[in-house]
C-alpha cells in the first residue's frame, strides 16, 4: 500500500515536472519573439518576422508543436504575451525604457543565432 502511493506521487511529481518544463519552452520561444516586437516597435530600421513566420522557426528550430504556438498567436493574453517579452529583455540586459542601447544591442544581434535575433531584421 505505502510504495504504491509513493509511486503514484512520484509518477504525478514527474509528470508534473516535465509539464512544466514544456510550458517553460513555450514561454521562452513567445518571450523571444515578443522581446523581438518590442524592439521593432521602439527601433527605427529594425523589423521582426511576422507571427505565422515566427511560429514556423519555433516548430523547425525548437521543435515546438505548431498547433500550440498557433493556439497562443491567435488566443493568447497579450499583456501577458507582452510581460514576457519584457522579462526577456530585462534578463539581457536591456530595457524600452532606454532605446539607443535597445537599438544598439538590437542591431547587434540581428540575423544571429540568438534567441532574440533570430527574429530581427536591420537595414
Amino acid at each position: 500500500m505505502y510504495f504504491g502511493r509513493f509511486s503514484l506521487a512520484l509518477f504525478l511529481f514527474l509528470a508534473s515536472a516535465a509539464a512544466s518544463t514544456a510550458q517553460n519552452k513555450y514561454d521562452a520561444f513567445w518571450g523571444q519573439y515578443m522581446a523581438s516586437s518590442l524592439i521593432a516597435q521602439t527601433c527605427k530600421g529594425v523589423t521582426t518576422y511576422s507571427g505565422h513566420d515566427a511560429v514556423s522557426i519555433g516548430v523547425a528550430r525548437d521543435s515546438l508543436r505548431e498547433q500550440r504556438l498557433l493556439r497562443i498567436l491567435y488566443y493568447g493574453n497579450r499583456k501577458s504575451l507582452t510581460r514576457l517579452g519584457h522579462i526577456t529583455l530585462t534578463m539581457n540586459g536591456v530595457s524600452t525604457d532606454d532605446p539607443q542601447k535597445l537599438c544598439r544591442y538590437a542591431r547587434k544581434i540581428a540575423r544571429t543565432d540568438d534567441d532574440i535575433g533570430r527574429f530581427l531584421r536591420a537595414e
